[in-house]
């Protein structure tokens, strides 16, 4: 079993190394870690619950992606327990990761909580569009990437994937009660956006 400090290496090699950060990845993780930070000195809690990713992770990310962050409080570190809606979705862009993927398998971690945000998900990760969510998806999580052939947006193509493998037709995110765009993100009169509207009108 690997130990934090061997994680730590790990993710230091996977995003760093003498030629220093790819730049896109550099985007995506800079990008997520101050949109969490902004969250968490507006509506408090801790950073690793914000962001998905804790302990010494959560310390490399920063000091990669951004140096001059603010000093944290050892409790922002403390990464708790996450709801079942986040497990899944991790889990679903994991299987999507190569064996030797660390970056995405932090990613998948970042991405199922940042899911729960009730925002786009781009808009969620801290990323300039929705463009740049596409090109984290094939970056590092190409085989699920590429059975999203209509250009879903993410957060339903995640739950429509979880759905069909628990063999359900239709399905929708659980953040679409508060979602102002339900009519653009579903077909009108189709089940999901029956199901999505019914959803509002109850939150």
């Amino acid at each position: 079993m690997s130990t934090s400090s061997d994680a730590g290496s790990a993710l230091v090699a996977a995003v760093g190394g003498a030629d220093g950060l790819v730049d896109f990845d550099h985007l995506i993780l800079s990008g997520v870690l101050a949109k969490a930070l902004g969250e968490r000195d507006r509506k408090g809690g801790r950073l690793a619950d914000l962001v998905g990713v804790g302990g010494t992770a959560l310390a490399i990310l920063l000091m990669l992606n951004l140096p001059g962050h603010p000093v944290l409080a050892p409790e922002d570190y403390v990464l708790g327990p996450e709801c079942e809606e986040q497990g899944w979705v991790r889990e679903l862009l994991l299987r999507s990761c190569g064996e030797d993927a660390e970056l995405s398998r932090w990613l998948a971690a970042i991405v199922a909580r940042r899911a729960m945000e009730e925002n786009h998900l781009w808009e969620d990760l801290g990323l300039p569009d929705r463009t740049s969510l596409r090109r984290l998806m094939e970056r590092h999580f190409a085989s699920l990437a590429e059975r999203n052939t209509g250009n879903m947006r993410w957060k339903r193509f995640f739950y429509r994937m979880l759905c069909e493998e628990e063999g359900l037709s239709h399905c929708t995110s659980p953040t679409c009660g508060s979602c102002p765009d339900v009519d653009r993100c579903f077909e009108p009169q189709s089940a999901e956006h029956t199901i999505a509207r019914s959803k509002r009108a109850s939150a």
